[in-house]
């Protein structure tokens, strides 16, 4: 066992990678979902129980919707009424940091302490893929803490304590796993792979010299049953199935259930961790002629998860980073481990410098602030708009959800009672015809959009005959004027309303993205200017609460200089 104590250069190197560590999971808070989230959890506070149907959409309305993370959205709902979108970070943060010191105290298992300042940035690096705020954060956590639970025994020999009050507490650990996210079923499986992986490595090579840990099946059957201590009992398991069966279709539609990819960056660590994490136990088992063969299980099967969809990465990434420094551990001496760290310091920190932090800092909007301008319209007209049917992106549902109802009701959002509608919703953006179809068949009566910025060219001819080639905006097609009126856009959505109700008013002129036909037309004489001033003030009263207003802005400067601005002829 090397010798634990730290030169004051080993703290530097150690401060260092607790610096690096924490930037990898740095991560600004961008998932959706955390309003529908939100929604949960204040009904939960103003009803003291939990929503066992819908009540946040009109295409699902009162259907039963078990709410089974509904522990983790209290406490959301608790962070964010305390501290807003800032406690959101800091819980992430928390959460997640929380994992550091458990996989320090699994290098200590194998006298590896000092190999702590590249290890921590390696463990970061697979925390990485859940760097977002979810409820997977907490499940995160609960693996780890099993994980490490788990090594101990199997590196100690000692069997796991069958003592009433050992039991009741690993029942309890399940129970609360179970409440927060549905993950519990990653330790159930550890628990299962562990004695599996024991009584095989005594069968396969008795004489190895290992003592293998020892789980009685009483240890299994109280996890079990701690997570049947939720609202929902055994129910719980056919959600799990449910989202088991739906996977297939998912990965079509949701990055999260995407298989990895090499073009995508974020995922390069977990390539990494599948190819080093194999060779490490390969060139283990060519040394010793032996292997733990929980290990080779548990690793096994979640590569399989991890590469069938992205959001089981961190999972497989976490196995990796410690069965890869057990075996490091008893394949090399501390001296040349901590050489060789030194030289996966300087790695983590290219990739992180260059590829991650970087990203980090680009992302300028702020969670729900893409929809923010829509539904301040929304809510504002309330009156005149309330009660239609909403056609809304499933990504945008959660925040709708959030910041309209009751007065508004949603399409979808991101729970899964709308995984049904990712097919037929995507098969219905491939054309004109086919979204009208779709649009009347579901009674769309309001439709916001993204905005994809997507230009056509047409052909504008003036009044004097003349012609010119103009660029205008793809949803002059999609959405056509005699069908549907725009109501309201900024930098981000367009909101339109069905022709099959009066609208307040409405925008024929200031369009977002056609501004240049406009300015043909005011230079042909084909509009007269008061109408686009007029235009523009009913647009900057509507957008008052929109995030940027420069396409507008930009539009009235050139007004206040028309028409000197027009081109001469």
């Amino acid at each position: 066992m090397e010798e634990e104590r730290y030169s004051p250069s080993g703290k530097l190197w150690l401060a260092a990678g607790m610096v690096m560590a924490l930037g990898a999971i740095a991560m600004p808070v961008l998932n959706p979902d955390l309003y529908w989230h939100l929604s949960a959890g204040k009904f939960m506070v103003r009803n003291l129980r939990l929503p066992a149907a819908d009540f946040l959409s009109w295409t699902e309305q009162g259907a039963p919707w078990a709410d089974f993370e509904w522990l983790a959205q209290l406490v959301y709902y608790a962070v964010y009424s305390l501290a807003g979108k800032a406690g959101f970070f800091a819980l992430k943060l928390a959460v997640l940091s929380a994992t550091f010191p458990v996989f320090y105290a699994i290098l200590s298992l194998n006298g590896r302490k000092r190999a702590a300042f590249f290890a921590l940035p390696v463990w970061a690096l697979a925390l990485m893929a859940n760097s977002d705020l979810r409820p997977e954060n907490f499940s995160v956590l609960f693996f780890s803490l099993l994980l490490y639970r788990l090594e101990a025994a199997r590196i100690s020999g000692k069997a796991w304590p069958a003592s009433p009050g050992a039991l009741a507490g690993l029942a309890f650990f399940f129970a609360l796993w179970a409440n927060l996210h549905a993950g519990f079923a990653y330790g159930l499986l550890l628990l299962v792979f562990y004695p599996a992986g024991a009584w095989a490595d005594r069968k396969l090579w008795p004489s190895a010299g290992r003592t293998p840990d020892r789980l009685p099946a009483l240890a299994v059957c109280a996890a079990a049953a701690g997570s049947l201590l939720n609202p929902f009992g055994y129910k719980l398991y056919a959600i799990l199935l449910q989202h088991a069966a739906q996977a297939g279709s998912m990965s079509r539609y949701l990055a999260e259930w995407a298989p990895p990819s090499f073009t995508n960056k974020w995922h390069w660590p977990f390539m990494v961790f599948l190819l080093a994490s194999f060779s490490l136990l390969l060139k283990r088992f060519l040394k010793e002629r032996s292997l733990p063969l929980a290990q080779l299980l548990t690793l096994g099967w979640l590569a399989f998860e991890a590469s069938r969809h992205t959001r089981h990465i961190v999972f497989f990434s976490m196995a990796a980073a410690v069965y890869s420094f057990d075996a490091a551990a008893r394949l090399w001496e501390p001296a040349v481990l901590r050489r060789r760290g030194r030289g996966i310091f300087a790695l983590a920190l290219v990739y992180l410098s260059l590829l991650v932090w970087p990203s980090y800092f680009a992302f300028k909007v702020d969670l729900g602030e893409e929809a923010a301008g829509a539904a301040a319209y929304l809510k504002a007209n309330v009156g005149g708009l309330g009660g239609r049917k909403l056609y809304n992106p499933w990504t945008w549902g959660g925040y709708l959800g959030w910041a309209l109802n009751p007065d508004y009701k949603v399409f979808t959002d991101g729970r899964y009672i709308f995984h049904k509608y990712l097919e037929p919703l995507s098969a219905a953006m491939e054309d004109q015809d086919t979204w009208e179809k779709f649009a009347a068949e579901r009674g769309f009566e309001l439709a916001l959009f993204r905005r994809d910025n997507r230009l056509l060219e047409f052909e504008q001819i003036d009044r004097k005959g003349g012609s010119a080639k103009v660029l205008r905006p793809s949803y002059l097609v999609f959405m056509p004027e005699e069908k549907w009126a725009l109501v309201y856009w900024d930098v981000f959505s367009v909101l339109f309303a069905r022709r099959v109700k009066p609208v307040a008013a409405e925008f024929r002129i200031i369009r977002p993205g056609d501004f240049e036909s406009v300015k043909l037309a005011l230079c042909s004489g084909d509009l007269a200017r008061k109408a686009a001033e007029d235009e523009l003030g009913l647009y900057y009263r509507a957008a008052a609460g929109a995030r940027s207003r420069k396409e507008a802005d930009a539009f009235s400067a050139w007004l206040s200089s028309f028409p000197a601005a027009c081109p001469r002829r």
